[in-house]
């Protein structure tokens, strides 16, 4: 469902504290093509786990029939809630067909969106996850540009975790990279509510990640982690702030990258306590590795605390690979650019290793190997 959009919105951010370091002012000298023509025989390359529920959106616009569809998942059964009111944001919200998803869910539900076109659209995408008492969801969402287009994404997903209930979301961005990601998610939990979520990032030219996440109810556990390898000429943003709101509730941030050529990568991570939200425990990490000098990575730790029983912390480290660790493999008989994969996979294989569902570790896994010289090496051993 490509869109007419306010372009001039783009052309100041940069400007504004939080967009400091993510110029996307060219997005307003971009004339989105509004055609609604859709291609669909890219589908089935991106169908990673097919004994699984899915659910299709090619520009915005939602695929039955090439959709899986269970019980507790519906196509515009639900208007979007309102938590996205209580954040900040600047990227633009829009419409397009909406998936809610409820109930427990047995096994993993894939959210296939996918843009595409021979000019340059502009796409919004709806999810709302909404787990009520006790439930349990998982959610894998892949956002995929397969044209090289200055497509614009901006995709929006709602979280609301009711009590006692766990939600898990894993968000890739793949495919080209040409295309603007401009993504939100949302996060309401409430009492002994658990919410896990990975962002991991390979495609995309600009990539902002935003993540607004309230911690109303006692007892939460909240942990967002991030993953992102890029080369030349990319960027990805990541913008957490997460909210302490009732006491004895913790919160992770993790997040890990590799930068190579004259990629770029910004993090900033605000942990807010509010006063007489005792006993908080908020960790936030960033740790980086440069594979050129012309790499960079900022990192944006911040801190807004109001109460004073509390243990909130935050570290970030950049570094660069381990030139006695390259030497030791080497000596093994490892060949030069399969000992730097080895490495660099060691370093980002955390992130992935965590991800619950094979089927779509499996595939980011190869997607990473196939994008570092030495990847088949490194498939030999463990795949």
């Amino acid at each position: 469902m490509t869109t007419t959009i306010n372009n001039s919105v783009f052309k100041n951010l940069h400007k504004q504290e939080d967009w400091l370091y993510t110029n996307v002012s060219e997005l307003s000298k971009i004339s989105f093509d509004t055609h609604n023509e859709i291609d669909e025989s890219c589908i089935s390359n991106y169908d990673i786990a097919t004994d699984n529920p899915l659910v299709v959106f090619v520009n915005g616009v939602f695929q039955k029939s090439r959709s899986r569809l269970v019980d507790g998942m519906s196509i515009n059964a639900a208007k979007p809630g309102d938590i996205y009111s209580r954040g900040d944001s600047q990227i633009p919200r829009g419409d397009s067909d909406r998936l809610t998803v409820t109930s427990n869910q047995n096994k993993t539900i894939h959210i296939l969106q996918v843009i595409t076109g021979d000019k340059p659209v502009a796409v919004f995408g709806n999810v709302l996850v909404h787990a009520c008492l006790g439930e349990t969801i998982s959610i894998a969402e892949t956002h995929v540009a397969v044209t090289n287009q200055d497509h614009l994404f901006m995709p929006y997903t709602e979280i609301m975790a009711e009590k006692d209930s766990c939600v898990t979301l894993v968000r890739s961005i793949r495919g080209s990279k040409s295309a603007y990601h401009l993504g939100g998610l949302h996060v309401s939990q409430h009492e002994s509510s658990k919410v896990q979520t990975h962002t991991i990032t390979l495609g995309g030219k600009r990539v902002r990640n935003e993540i607004y996440a309230y911690l109303d109810g006692e007892h939460c556990e909240s942990n967002f982690d991030g993953m992102y390898m890029l080369g030349k000429d990319q960027l990805v943003d990541n913008h957490l702030r997460v909210e302490h709101n009732e006491s004895n509730c913790d919160s992770r941030e993790f997040y890990k990258g590799v930068l190579d050529e004259n990629a770029k990568s910004v993090f900033t991570g605000r942990i807010y306590v509010k006063e007489d939200a005792q006993q908080t425990d908020a960790k936030q990490t960033n740790q980086n590795i440069l594979l050129s000098d012309d790499a960079q990575a900022t990192s944006r730790p911040q801190l807004e605390i109001y109460a004073d029983d509390v243990a909130c912390t935050h570290g970030a480290t950049t570094g660069e690979i381990d030139d006695e660790a390259m030497l030791y493999l080497q000596t093994r008989g490892i060949p030069a650019d399969a000992a730097r994969t080895l490495l660099i996979y060691a370093f980002l294989n955390e992130s992935l290793d965590e991800l619950a569902d094979d089927a779509f570790r499996t595939v980011l896994v190869e997607e990473l190997l196939a994008n570092l010289p030495g990847g088949e090496f490194i498939r030999s051993l463990y795949l």
